[in-house]
């Protein structure tokens, strides 16, 4: 991994009885992790390193830029940040792939 971030600092849908047994994957989720206060500065300082960055990983000649998000379970708000992210870039024209650990290890079981 080339980042990674911390983003238990945001407030935790999992405390929340009605979105407990979703994912950041599921709208519900992703706009009660959008509507903390702290989020969108945050985001916004992610992207906007992230598209500084991109470039200058390219021309070092590197063919990926691994990005991860921790949170405590690595369902809520991980998950909303990756897939939030990963919008933004492809809506940039990236080439973006997201894979959630901890979601698949649960599928798994």
């Amino acid at each position: 991994v080339d980042m990674v971030f911390d983003v238990r600092f945001l407030a935790n849908p999992y405390w929340e009885p009605a979105l407990r047994a979703h994912s950041g994957q599921d709208k519900p989720v992703q706009d009660y992790v959008r509507a903390d206060a702290r989020f969108s500065d945050f985001f916004d300082r992610v992207l906007d390193l992230t598209r500084s960055l991109l470039p200058a990983y390219r021309t070092e000649g590197k063919s990926h830029f691994s990005i991860a998000f921790g949170c405590t379970g690595g369902q809520h708000r991980s998950v909303t940040l990756a897939e939030t992210l990963a919008e933004a870039l492809a809506e940039d024209g990236q080439q973006v792939s997201i894979r959630h650990r901890e979601l698949q290890s649960q599928q798994q079981k």
